[in-house]
């Protein structure tokens, strides 16, 4: 599927990512890509969609190039982000940028895209540009839908829409990827409204891979450890208030190991994904 070999980004002297290494190998999964604001989430996915030309290293679809290959290209769709400021399809009408989705992808559902829209209440003859900023997204999201593509690239989708949207959309999401499995990746800061949706997550920070692995793995190695200090472990951050001690683990816990701590008074819980994720990216050791 999409492999980054050694792939470094930079803007002027900024380095962005610093000789990048991931396989997409779940063709059938939905991909997080987390971090911070400016660690590259956009850039390696505009990389991916061949948005961004200019980097060292290479990216494949199935063993191909992609940059500068149209014939690749037909296999993956990106919206969100900004990409509607610089692209003349998404400054007149919805039912014009349809139909000019329905021309670019043979996989693009109109029929569903239009009843999508519908639910929201966005019609057809509205300009693009005259929509509220969690209209845009919605629209946006909805040709990412409806597009079908094999990789489906949505850069966040969660951006200006109220709980009730964000709630709405991913319904939608998850049904039509029920129906028509295929590799989703989508950026977002609201991890912990995301994380029950996710197949595998990529975390980036100071320009590298911070964790690539399967959400199922990641939440078997996050706990909270209060009252016990355990040694020998990936220890991700440590507080002391008083003689209460608490430790967020990035490890393997064994149950001999759990038995230790209950024993010793101490106590051990699951961490969700968005505390693990702002223990990492705050004191990373990893």
């Amino acid at each position: 599927m999409i492999k980054l070999d050694n792939v470094t980004k930079a803007y002027g002297k900024n380095l962005v990512l610093d000789g990048v290494d991931l396989d997409f190998k779940n063709t059938e999964g939905v991909y997080g890509i987390l971090g911070r604001n400016g660690v590259g989430k956009t850039t390696l996915m505009k990389m991916i969609f061949n948005m961004i030309t200019r980097y060292e290293g290479e990216i494949e679809l199935n063993g191909e190039n992609v940059k500068n290959n149209t014939e690749a290209l037909k296999h993956i769709v990106y919206v969100g982000g900004e990409v509607n400021k610089y692209n003349g399809l998404f400054q007149g009408k919805i039912k014009d940028l349809l139909k000019a989705y329905t021309n670019m992808y043979e996989s693009f559902d109109r029929e569903y895209a239009e009843s999508m829209l519908a639910s929201f209440d966005i019609k057809g003859k509205n300009k693009f540009s005259k929509l509220s900023t969690g209209n845009k997204t919605l629209v946006q999201n909805t040709i990412g839908l409806a597009t079908r593509a094999p990789i489906t690239i949505l850069d966040e989708p969660t951006n200006g829409l109220d709980s009730v949207n964000r709630q709405n959309f991913f319904r939608f999401m998850m049904e039509d990827y029920a129906k028509h499995p295929r590799l989703f990746m989508l950026s977002t800061h609201l991890i912990q409204e995301v994380e029950n949706y996710l197949t595998d997550v990529i975390i980036l920070k100071d320009t590298k891979v911070l964790i690539d692995d399967t959400l199922e793995n990641i939440q078997s190695k996050s706990h909270l450890i209060t009252n016990y200090a355990l040694k020998d472990k990936e220890v991700v951050r440590e507080n002391a208030l008083g003689s209460r001690v608490e430790q967020v683990i990035y490890d393997e816990l064994s149950e001999e190991e759990r038995q230790q701590i209950k024993v010793n008074g101490g106590e051990v819980k699951p961490l969700d994904l968005q505390n693990l994720f702002n223990a990492l990216v705050e004191h990373s050791t990893h």
